[in-house]
């Protein structure tokens, strides 16, 4: 069965190391295929009917839509890398979409309805969210028990 391989990437260290990951691990499969997947946070659409203070507010979230266009050319960017790496680039999907509940959900959803067997997290050491909530790739796992086989990159 040829690999279908999920990389969550958000734009960090990190998640140049999964890319690493996929390379070795996975480099000479020939008919793998692999998706990079980004959800961000849609920008919110502010009405200024002529308020000094939302005009303020629409600057910056045009920083923000500016932002999220760097890091979908980013994605892009990451893909050519691993043309370059010998993959093959009609088998490497960019997803790079608005998160529509949370994270978790967004990419359990999207491997189930696209068939993902590997997912290649890798770790955010020191985030203090995960002090107070699971980690994605805690509950990844949890979820996907079996099903699907993830790999969790220091």
């Amino acid at each position: 069965m040829a690999e279908n391989i999920l990389i969550p990437y958000n734009f960090t260290i990190n998640d140049k190391k999964s890319v690493g990951f996929v390379k070795h691990g996975y480099g000479n499969a020939e008919k793998a295929k692999i998706t990079l997947f980004h959800a961000y946070s849609p920008v919110p659409v502010i009405d200024t009917r002529n308020n000094p203070i939302m005009e303020k507010i629409t600057r910056q979230t045009s920083y923000l839509r500016t932002l999220q266009k760097e890091h979908k050319n980013a994605l892009f960017e990451v893909r050519q890398e691993m043309i370059d790496m010998g993959f093959d680039g009609d088998n490497i999907n960019c997803i790079f979409t608005p998160l529509k509940e949370d994270i978790v959900i967004d990419i359990i959803k999207f491997t189930e309805s696209q068939k993902i067997n590997v997912i290649v997290l890798n770790r955010n050491p020191g985030n203090i969210l995960n002090y107070f909530s699971r980690s994605t790739s805690k509950r990844l796992i949890q979820y996907f028990s079996r099903e699907v086989e993830i790999h969790v990159v220091n």
